[in-house]
């Protein structure tokens, strides 16, 4: 399946971009398809502590599996003001 993943903030720095469309296997968790990124990335790997993540616009637990065409979010912490 394909899925479409958007990174912000430090994780988006990590990955070196905002956007990246990925194939994954079926019935991928956004957590399995969060840890195949951060093999591709190592800096992504120092966010999976603190990181929410949102599918088709809902935050989804790390449990939650991915289906065909969704976009997943990758949100790190923020700060500011």
């Amino acid at each position: 399946m394909e899925c479409t993943a958007l990174f912000f903030a430090s994780a988006a720095q990590a990955m070196g971009c905002r956007e990246k469309i990925v194939s994954l296997p079926l019935d991928t968790t956004v957590g399995d398809a969060f840890d195949l990124l951060a093999i591709e990335c190592v800096q992504l790997q120092s966010l999976v502590a603190s990181c929410a993540y949102a599918i088709d616009g809902q935050l989804a637990p790390r449990e939650t599996k991915l289906h065909d065409g969704c976009i997943f979010v990758i949100l790190p912490p923020v700060s500011g003001g």
